[in-house]
């Protein structure tokens, strides 16, 4: 190959590896911890929808003949009084910055294994069709 050659494939090679990274940090908007989030609300409300059916079963087996009007449903509030509004603020304060970090490279890395995973079957597949 020729001196020009050379350098115009590690360029090319250098621009695909630059694009693929800025894709990655691009799509990196949500995290894991956001996702972790989500799933513990998921979690903690369909507990409570269980322990308020547990709660409305025992209730409405012994009261076979009594008509009852259903009450309001209510809902423990957390005491703000005890925290600062640094603390009330504050969106992640249980989970150190790196520890998000390495959450967020961790999601990277996995991600760019499986996409070159794929590019790599789909170049063998190709050739073999």
């Amino acid at each position: 190959m020729s001196k020009w050659t050379k350098r115009i494939w590690m360029v090319i090679i250098w621009v695909g590896v630059g694009a693929l990274i800025g894709m990655q940090l691009a799509g990196s908007g949500s995290s894991k911890a956001d996702s972790d989030k989500k799933i513990a609300y998921a979690d903690q409300q369909t507990a409570q929808a269980a322990n308020i059916a547990q709660a409305q079963v025992p209730r409405k087996s012994s009261n076979h003949f009594k008509v009852e009007k259903e009450q309001p449903e209510q809902v423990e509030v957390q005491d703000w009084s005890s925290q600062s509004p640094e603390q009330i603020l504050s969106t992640n304060t249980s989970k150190p910055t790196v520890d998000v970090l390495a959450d967020k490279t961790a999601g990277l890395l996995q991600d760019l294994s499986q996409k070159g995973i794929r590019l790599v079957v789909s170049l063998f597949d190709s050739i073999t069709d």
